[in-house]
């Protein structure tokens, strides 16, 4: 085990959950349950008082404004609105049982940021196919490109909210 995986076990447990997804729905929804189960990470690094999640039931939404009030988006403004997105892809699901396709564009376009940095040095380890992030012909994203982009994603978004909680726990 090297230096990076005893720093990071959390991230890589979560991260673990995304690899062997290949359906955009499914992911949608593991996604969503990551970045719900990352909020309670920050609250719970962030709060004076520990709350037992198993007990107090707050709407993922509420989650997000909780966060808010901690300060989670004082430094990261764009993961409010990354989250809300996320959100409202599940809910289209849940109530469609299908994703919305206009909403889940916009949340690909969300990830051209962190395109350069997934294919930094960084994250040369990752193999990540430089295919992932290439339209095809008509300009358009082919399906596993938009999955692993997705997946990405979300991993990007979950580790802006652990790191968050990590720095701010350290301020306390």
């Amino acid at each position: 085990m090297n230096k990076e995986e005893k720093e990071y076990p959390l991230i890589d447990k979560f991260l673990f959950h995304m690899f062997d997804i290949k359906d955009v729905d499914y992911l949608i929804l593991k996604g969503h349950i990551l970045t719900e189960h990352s909020l309670h990470f920050f609250i719970e690094m962030t709060s004076v008082e520990k709350l037992n999640f198993e007990k107090v039931k707050f709407s993922y939404s509420n989650k997000i404004e909780i966060a808010k009030t901690l300060g989670l988006f004082k430094n990261n403004a764009k993961l409010y609105s990354e989250l809300k997105l996320l959100n409202k892809l599940r809910n289209s699901i849940a109530h469609k049982l299908k994703y919305d396709e206009k909403l889940f564009a916009d949340f690909i376009k969300g990830f051209e940021p962190y395109k350069d940095f997934f294919q930094s040095e960084t994250f040369k380890k990752l193999n990540i196919s430089e295919d992932v992030f290439k339209e095809n012909e008509n300009g358009e994203i082919p399906e596993n490109g938009k999955l692993n982009m997705s997946m990405l994603y979300i991993s990007t978004i979950c580790m802006k909210i652990f790191s968050e909680g990590v720095k701010m726990k350290k301020e306390k």
